[in-house]
């Protein structure tokens, strides 16, 4: 069996190692020229690190990420204000583990590399797919045309794949809020996940993600104006982060000029997620906002259950309505909890309990076997 995944990001990467684990040839075609991340950090939590630990990559994320077991919510002044203590799932391994999108990035292609079965050919994707029942042909950009029993799109939110098999599935909604991103070296004294709170003005979060390194973001209400220039970026946030306290200042003046701002949105696109032999995971099936930390890990997750399924010997039919079946409760979940969550930082509702209550009740869910 010969599958084609597109998209060279966290879940096309881990897609091709997993089903080439299962036996299943699989090519990986990214439109970049190189394997450019995109983006700053990440947290995996603790069902994305057990879903990583099944493809024989947790050692290496932990060893080049950063441990964490709590956050610490801090009021704007820096004060501890709460603790959010998290068990790990795997014995013996951090409950999650933060890392910069270029380490998971290098992880991702160093396993691809040296896995039998799969390969990743940049400045490439797809032009057209055309479903003949027992196979898919697939042209590419680079003129040449591949058949295979299999087409994985993963190829993030605004998917060539999904416009293919599924136009009519719905467009992304627009979240409430904009964020900011950037990295900095990580001082001594930054030694755990601090988030603060300044009410529908603001949140940040400050995360290490190695030994020697950090990233920052900042959520904020959407007002509508237009992303700025790159080169105003960093002076900008700055601004931004003037009313907190504690730590936040020091690392505000560490922060490098790799700032990125974006709007937010979120996507779950309905039942089923394949049509013939083509089938979205990622982002191009379930595009989440950042508020409990699980995109790039429902990701990751949905390429363990790819492979498993397909491994099962019935048909390719069979194994995507099962992948699916599998998947979606649990994407919707994320999906919907993080645009709540969004929601609820621009206009809180009556009762403050609300917002932890959900997260937790969510994260809970999620730590269940997948």
């Amino acid at each position: 069996m010969r599958a084609l995944v597109v998209g060279g990001g966290p879940a096309g990467t881990t897609a091709a190692i997993a089903l080439a684990r299962a036996g299943i040839e699989a090519l990986v075609v990214e439109h970049e020229e190189t394997d450019r991340p995109v983006g700053i950090g990440l947290a995996l939590q603790n069902s994305p690190l057990r879903a990583l630990h099944a493809l024989g990559l947790l050692d290496a994320v932990v060893d080049r990420g950063y441990r964490h077991d709590a956050v610490n919510i801090c009021a704007p002044d820096g004060t501890v204000v709460h603790r959010i203590v998290t068990e790990p799932l795997v014995p013996g391994t951090p409950s999650f583990v933060a890392i910069s999108r270029v380490a998971l990035a290098g992880i991702l292609g160093e396993a691809l590399a040296a896995t039998a079965g799969a390969q990743i050919r940049y400045g490439t994707s797809v032009t057209a797919l055309r479903d003949r029942g027992d196979a898919v042909e697939a042209d590419l950009t680079d003129g040449s045309t591949e058949v295979v029993d299999l087409v994985v799109g993963a190829d993030g939110l605004h998917s060539t794949v999904r416009g293919m098999v599924l136009p009519e599935a719905p467009a992304p909604t627009p979240a409430p809020q904009v964020i900011w991103r950037a990295s900095a070296p990580r001082p001594a004294d930054v030694d755990r996940y601090l988030l603060y709170d300044l009410g529908p003005q603001g949140r940040v979060g400050i995360v290490p993600i190695a030994d020697d390194e950090l990233y920052l973001w900042f959520l904020q209400p959407d007002d509508g104006a237009a992303r700025l220039p790159a080169e105003l970026r960093l002076p900008a946030l700055r601004a931004r982060l003037a009313p907190f306290g504690g730590v936040v200042a020091d690392v505000a003046a560490l922060l490098r000029d790799d700032v990125d701002q974006r709007s937010l949105a979120a996507l779950l696109v309905p039942q089923p997620w394949h049509r013939g032999r083509t089938v979205l995971i990622g982002d191009a099936a379930h595009t989440t906002t950042p508020h409990i930390a699980y995109g790039v890990g429902i990701a990751i997750e949905d390429s363990v259950v790819l492979a498993e399924e397909l491994a099962r010997g019935g048909s390719v039919e069979d194994a995507l309505q099962a992948f699916t079946r599998r998947r979606f409760d649990r994407c919707r979940l994320v999906v919907e909890t993080s645009l709540q969550l969004s929601a609820w930082e621009v206009d809180p509702p009556e009762d403050p309990t609300l917002h932890h209550q959900l997260s937790g009740r969510a994260l809970g869910a999620l730590s269940q076997p997948f």
